[in-house]
């Protein structure tokens, strides 16, 4: 199988195999497939693979898919122009009919590489008009893909959720490498409350007809401005149950896309011209699910991309660098939603409030803004700096603690103003500094979320010594105050339930971590 292969790309690859006699030829491979671009034309052949979900294992379903590619795709483009035979004659390998067919290659028109809209969109050629115009071509594709008892069948809770277990079946084996546990549990849990609590909006929507023959793989690789008109390109023929979806679904594929390529105002503008123009007021209220479900699929596939041993080890790495970042968006979209949030990780020193937020950081990508850092900065103090303040005294004032905290909410402020999440490091250890960002989220309409990090005294003292000893840490908590400031900090009787998560940090931070971001997801469903 691997010589036959191997002899059938090295055909593909020589310009002479084809009968226009192409300059050169290019050569691209995914997961499940191996693209030729040929000048004026590009040709795609179907890998032997089977993921389950997609079964190309025989020639005769590549054949049967090929010609489903070709038939479904036209609906959106019409570069498809049929599907070639390629088969052996005289100890080699022609196009068209000889002794044997080998192997099927979708035929397509190449299109101009400049005007992808991700290509677009790098070099800031894209006007809102032209998102217009993309959302205008899809709310007719739409409105001409009728639905049925079938098709409707497909969005059915228990049909979505076969979905979304199998792909936390298939990836968690990434658990480690592309994804984190803490990641993964609170994925896999943000899905069992929506189902849990939420599966309603899946039902309204089967109701009111908005599970159809979609896309199925709507990003912005695969939408071509050029200048004869829009061609939306490479949609899902392997597997009904990724193009008979709702609406919200193939919607929320390309605005995740637009947010993980920095565009998300132009996410929103999607979305909501989707929303009007389709009447469909109840998109909103699945398309975060959505949203986190195709980013999670993204890093699903890129992850098996990150195996694949017939890519280069560069291209394996790179591969393997998305799918974390694709993770990391799912989490996003579970944790946060698609909106800025206050996160203020606080407690007595010595906890591990720190050590907790630049692990939290770390997996919603996500900026961290400390008070120590801030208090030195004030006091043009360098980072690392040893400071033996008494408690309450020098740069541990009153006044430059007020001073301190003005700072660190002001910036935090500026942060999620502009619409992004912040963690926000301090000890607040009195209630009117955490009343103050109760009343800048309020004031933005955003949420809060207060993580109190525990541990017991002599967990404290221990790492207060290895702290002193070490000499690197910008904080200068030490033993020497532990005990006033325990007596002096108040604790957080004034913040609901809603708001504030209780954290164990004596043990595994990875265990911290998983059980902090858990937390958020469950308060997003109380």
């Amino acid at each position: 199988m691997a010589d036959e292969s191997f002899r059938l790309i090295e055909f593909l690859k020589n310009p002479s195999s084809y009968p226009h006699r192409p300059r050169q030829v290019r050569h691209i491979q995914t997961h499940v497939s191996h693209v030729f671009i040929a000048s004026p034309y590009v040709y795609k052949v179907k890998k032997p693979v089977n993921f389950g979900f997609l079964d190309f294992s025989t020639l005769e379903k590549r054949r049967y898919y090929c010609e489903k590619e070709v038939e479904l795709n036209r609906r959106l483009c019409d570069i498809y122009l049929g599907v070639e035979e390629i088969s052996e004659l005289d100890g080699g390998l022609t196009f068209g009919r000889g002794r044997r067919v080998v192997e099927y290659a979708v035929k397509m028109r190449e299109l101009p590489e400049e005007y992808f809209l991700k290509n677009l969109l790098s070099k800031g050629r894209v006007r809102e008009e032209d998102f217009i115009r993309v959302v205008d071509k899809l709310v007719e594709f739409y409105g001409s893909q009728r639905s049925n008892e079938y098709i409707s069948e497909f969005g059915k809770p228990d049909k979505i959720r076969f979905n979304v277990d199998e792909n936390f079946t298939q990836t968690e084996c990434f658990i480690g490498d592309t994804i984190s546990k803490a990641a993964f549990s609170a994925l896999r849990l943000y899905n069992d409350l929506f189902f849990e609590r939420r599966s309603s909006v899946f039902e309204e929507r089967v109701k009111r007809g908005f599970i159809r023959d979609c896309h199925g793989d709507l990003h912005l690789e695969h939408i071509n401005l050029n200048p004869e008109g829009i061609c939306i390109y490479d949609c899902i023929e392997f597997n009904e149950r990724f193009r008979y979806i709702d609406v919200a679904s193939d919607v929320a594929f390309l605005s995740m896309d637009l947010d993980y390529n920095g565009y998300r105002e132009l996410s929103k503008i999607v979305v909501s011209e989707i929303s009007r123009r389709m009447n469909d007021e109840t998109i909103f209220d699945v398309i975060e699910f959505y949203k986190c479900y195709r980013a999670y699929v993204r890093g699903k596939v890129e992850s098996f991309r990150g195996e694949d041993k017939e890519v280069s080890e560069e291209e394996r790495n790179k591969a393997k660098e998305r799918a974390k970042e694709y993770f990391r968006l799912a989490l996003n979209y579970a944790v946060c939603g698609s909106m800025p949030v206050f996160f203020v990780i606080f407690g007595i020193i010595g906890t591990g409030k720190t050590t907790l937020a630049t692990a939290l950081s770390k997996e919603l990508s996500c900026a961290v803004i400390s008070s120590d850092s801030i208090r030195k900065e004030i006091m043009g103090i360098a980072p690392t700096e040893r400071v033996y303040s008494g408690f309450g005294e020098g740069i541990y004032s009153r006044d430059v603690t007020e001073r301190t905290y003005s700072e660190l909410l002001e910036r935090g402020k500026r942060i999620v103003e502009s619409g992004g999440v912040v963690i926000l490091d301090a000890s607040f250890s009195k209630a009117h500094f955490r009343k103050r960002v109760i009343s800048e989220a309020d004031l933005l309409n955003v949420p809060v979320y207060f993580i109190e990090t525990k541990a017991s005294d002599e967990a404290i003292r221990k790492r207060l010594i290895e702290r002193e000893i070490e000499g690197s840490a910008v904080s200068d908590g030490r033993v020497e105050i532990f005990e006033r400031f325990k007596e002096e900090f108040e604790s957080p009787s004034e913040l609901s339930s809603r708001v504030l998560i209780s954290v164990d940090t004596e043990g595994n931070l990875e265990d911290a971590l998983t059980y902090t971001l858990c937390e958020v997801v469950s308060k997003r469903f109380l």
